[in-house]
């Protein structure tokens, strides 16, 4: 086969990696990059190229007014494309070439413990099947790792950088919204406390994406507390991520439908 040639599923799982590092490390020298190149039997700097061909079709640096390479090819185009309609199937799908690529079972690659699944609809709705399950924790994992990798880390409210106390936080609930499930700017990265009280609408993000903060917490006691964790927030910009802002509709949403003025 004619190694110029990129497959189908190799811009698949390019573009996989593209959703979970950061735009600044689209590059030859980064270890996820080389890494993937070497399952591919391609060249980092290939690689690296066919990243910067995704990142000129991403809308919001075409808004920063970054192109990315010229006539990124309709493969490229039609992958993004399809990832963009059809997030839950194209990372799930991106997943198994991937651990077909390493040789292993997709399970064995996806056993976090922080991915944060409503236990009541799994055992509800899908009893005993382990594949659907299995696609659920998969494409959760991915999911958390898409979003704390594109929030630097740290949360959107506080700046607390520690991973193991960070949230890949649903603005549209995921068991209210199944096509939006695995969007990525469905998801804000959100430490434990400040994802709680988002999901309960304590706290809500406007369409300018300032943190609001709910009359409903001054009922706190320690009025220390109150300020330290929620009321010094009030009124500020959240910390962006690199790619995927939050979307402006579902802010709306939350902030209409579940955050408590």
């Amino acid at each position: 086969m004619d190694r110029d040639l990129w497959t189908r599923e190799e811009f698949m799982v390019v573009m996989n990696l593209y959703t979970k590092i950061p735009y600044g490390q689209f590059s030859a020298t980064n270890s996820e990059v080389k890494k993937l190149a070497v399952l591919l039997n391609r060249k980092p700097g290939a690689v690296a190229y066919k990243l910067v061909h995704f990142s000129g079709l991403d809308p919001y640096h075409k808004s920063r007014g970054i192109k990315g390479l010229a006539n990124p090819g309709k493969n490229a185009i039609k992958i993004y494309n399809e990832f963009q309609a059809n997030w839950v199937e194209m990372i799930y799908e991106s997943e198994i070439l991937l651990a077909n690529l390493q040789k292993g079972e997709i399970e064995d690659f996806h056993n976090e413990t922080t991915v944060k699944i409503d236990k009541d609809i799994l055992l509800g709705k899908f009893g005993e099947d382990k594949q659907a399950l299995t696609k659920i924790r998969v494409n959760q994992s991915v999911f958390r790792k898409i979003i704390v990798n594109n929030y630097f880390r740290s949360c959107a409210i506080c700046g607390l950088n520690i991973p193991d106390l960070l949230i890949a936080s649903h603005i549209l609930k995921w068991s209210e919204n199944k096509d939006e499930r695995l969007n990525p700017t469905n998801g804000i990265c959100l430490c434990n406390i400040h994802d709680k009280a988002f999901e309960n609408g304590y706290m809500g993000i406007d369409s300018s994406y300032k943190v609001s903060i709910s009359s409903r917490l001054e009922l706190i006691k320690d009025k220390e507390t109150y300020i330290a964790l929620f009321k010094r927030h009030e009124n500020n910009s959240i910390h962006l991520p690199d790619k995927y802002f939050p979307n402006i509709d579902f802010l709306g949403s939350h902030f209409t439908n579940v955050f408590v003025r």
